[in-house]
């Protein structure tokens, strides 16, 4: 049996929990940073076909994991706190020798912990390099993850793979360019990353209430050609793209060729039954195959029900490949469908 620090969305972890729950047979959950980090078990199963399952099939709820090595009582002493560390990093030598390490620290904001996840990871960084192994900060071999609960410091060791996100905790960051529209562009580009779909091999997209246009900047930036339709204006930076239509219209009043696209985007901040009948209706603009990227809005705080709800009203017209809360969704989740 292993331990494992596990991480949701703020205010989610409740769901991640009972997610795993349902997936992990004798699996045992306590919390540590209230809503958000918790601890699992891999209960009665085999941890490795356990991992490969939930890299195949991720839960929707839980962000990140990754496997306690050692555990220790957390310390405010920045000596004490930096020999635990050294400590734990030396039992890794061979593991991480000619290879490249990225180094994780995350601290609960109540915890005495001394270090923050920059002075920390200057702790262990020396200790990785005299025993051979390069600290890089993206692309590694391994993650070393440290966190400080209130009580307790956790340290593990693990795959990038088998942590689902290679970002610490699963916070998806992307820099703020100067030219961004809107950072719900950064929703989209998360889901790239998530779904494993990259964008540019579209060619020509629809975009539902795309107003005021950061998912449409996205794409057109992939270069793919795309149709906006939003009563509302779009940023002045879209206007007279030479890849750019703009319908002003409401969602539920167009209507286009079957075929028309090979992907539909709709990140509409509607009741996600009236965002469902507007995209089922438009399912057959999309080419056999074509995919759909679309936010769910989750309703009175019954997540479970609404995304069991909603994606059987989706099924009956699409392929519904993965859900997933991402970092940049708040009270939503992300819903990647092929059509049938």
């Amino acid at each position: 049996m292993i331990t494992y620090v596990g991480t949701a969305n703020p205010g989610f972890a409740p769901y991640a929990m009972e997610e795993l729950r349902r997936r992990i047979q004798g699996t045992k959950v306590s919390g540590l940073a209230p809503g958000e980090t918790f601890l699992f078990t891999t209960g009665d199963f085999d941890p490795d076909p356990l991992l490969t399952d939930l890299r195949r099939n991720e839960p929707t709820f839980l962000r990140h994991m990754f496997p306690i090595d050692e555990e220790t009582d957390v310390t405010e002493s920045p000596e004490q706190s930096a020999e635990m560390l050294n400590q734990y990093a030396a039992t890794l030598a061979e593991r991480i020798k000619g290879k490249k390490v990225a180094i994780q620290v995350r601290k609960e904001q109540s915890s005495p912990f001394p270090y923050s996840s920059a002075e920390g990871r200057d702790v262990i960084a020396p200790i990785i390099q005299e025993l051979g192994g390069e600290v890089v900060a993206r692309d590694s071999d391994w993650i070393i993850s440290i966190y400080a609960s209130k009580k307790k410091l956790y340290m593990g060791c693990s795959l990038p793979r088998n942590n689902l996100s290679d970002w610490p905790g699963g916070a998806v960051r992307f820099r703020k360019d100067e030219g961004l529209i809107s950072r719900a562009a950064f929703k989209l580009l998360e889901a790239e990353r998530a779904f494993k779909l990259p964008l540019d091999q579209f060619s020509n997209a629809l975009d539902l209430g795309a107003a005021p246009g950061g998912w449409t900047s996205v794409l057109l930036e992939r270069g793919l050609k795309v149709t906006a339709v939003d009563p509302a204006e779009m940023d002045p930076a879209l206007e007279y793209h030479p890849r750019l239509r703009h319908l002003r219209q409401n969602s539920a009043d167009v209507s286009f060729a079957p075929g028309s696209f090979d992907l539909l985007v709709c990140d509409m901040s509607w009741d996600p039954r009236h965002t469902c009948r507007i995209v089922s209706e438009l399912a057959s603009s999309l080419s056999a195959g074509g995919s759909g990227i679309i936010t769910l809005k989750l309703m009175h705080r019954k997540p479970f029900q609404s995304i069991q709800d909603i994606t059987e009203s989706y099924s009956r017209v699409f392929d519904i490949r993965q859900v997933k809360q991402l970092f940049h969704n708040r009270e939503e989740v992300t819903m990647w469908v092929k059509r049938k």
